[in-house]
């Protein structure tokens, strides 16, 4: 297969990846509300799990394929690339409020999951023991989120939902749900296939494939409703998609993998790739817990992070090493 071909397939399937994911939530948000769902029910379960969406199928096309390096690669990277890209440009656009109902106690869950995975996969590989325990936390949190909403909403308190897909005549509809439900799969499946034959060809990790150029572009739908929220001065909702889209990734698309395990994480992830992802975790939370704005200032500093990640994987950066080392002396 030749190289242009592969790349081909690769931007190929992240445009119909990220365009289709968008497809989906809209015809689903808008069947959800012909069939008599609440808004509640369509905003949070369906729009968040939605913008997930393309990280689950490469997870489950990846998997069954014998390339998990790809599927992990791409969730790890995308709940980085989530920080420190999909908030960070629209905060440079616009600073971004953190006042939504039930933030803070989301962004709790997200910790807790984050620390799940890392903690597991540090000592045990992926099994569908953790996959369920995975799936149950997935559960749970949607589960906590419905019951918060309700409450806010019985309280008069602008919980932050958009009234996304409402608009849809019943023709664009379904065509949104076929183009959503037909472009997914073929974009995961061209992914993968250009991915893994990239990496052969040129010697690149599968893991390195799917935390960069995968990771970038299944985050295109968060990104692109980023930008529109913030424009739309709703930064409360920008972050609280971050979140959600953080935990649906590896509590949904981590189970699936875990599924097809046992799977023993590649030593990039435990080396370095999973300290980028708690700073990550951690970066957000100073800006939810403290109700801080997200400035511009603090914008370009997580860009430049985000930069400093890509460079450091690049260059095979060994941070757990020299943390053992520095004990070691000291």
């Amino acid at each position: 297969m030749p190289d242009l071909t592969l790349l081909a397939a690769l931007v190929g399937g992240l445009v119909i990846l990220a365009f289709a994911g968008d497809f989906l939530v809209n015809g689903a948000v808008a069947l959800a509300r012909r069939i008599g769902v609440s808004p509640l029910v369509a905003g949070i379960l369906i729009v968040g799990f939605g913008t997930s969406a393309p990280e689950m199928v490469v997870a489950v096309d990846a998997s069954s394929q014998g390339q998990p390096g790809i599927a992990i690669g791409n969730i790890v990277g995308s709940n980085i690339a989530n920080v420190w890209l999909v908030l960070a440009v629209p905060a440079f656009l616009i600073p971004l409020a953190t006042q939504q109902f039930g933030l803070r106690r989301s962004y709790w869950i997200m910790i807790a999951v984050t620390a799940l995975w890392i903690g597991w996969t540090a000592f045990l590989p992926l099994t569908p023991v953790f996959g369920f325990i995975l799936l149950g936390s997935l559960i749970i949190y949607s589960i906590l989120m419905l019951v918060w909403t309700s409450q806010g909403i019985r309280k008069g308190i602008d919980v932050g939902l958009e009234d996304e897909g409402e608009s849809l005549g019943t023709t664009a509809m379904w065509l949104n749900l076929i183009v959503g439900l037909v472009g997914l799969p073929l974009g995961a499946h061209l992914i993968v296939e250009g991915g893994v034959g990239i990496a052969r060809v040129y010697a690149v990790p599968e893991e390195v494939i799917g935390l960069t150029l995968l990771a970038i572009g299944t985050s295109l739908p968060e990104l692109g409703a980023g930008i529109a929220a913030g424009l739309r001065r709703r930064g409360e909702v920008v972050i609280g998609n971050v979140i959600g889209s953080n935990i649906f990734n590896l509590a949904g698309s981590g189970a699936i993998i875990a599924f097809f395990g046992p799977t023993e994480l590649a030593p990039t992830f435990l080396q370095f790739d999973h300290w980028a992802l708690a700073a990550a975790a951690i970066v957000l939370g100073l800006f939810v817990l403290s109700r801080s704005r997200v400035t511009r200032i603090a914008a370009l500093a997580m860009l430049l992070a985000y930069a400093a990640y890509i460079y450091g994987l690049v260059h095979g950066w060994d941070i757990t090493g020299e943390v053992e080392n520095w004990i070691g002396r000291s």
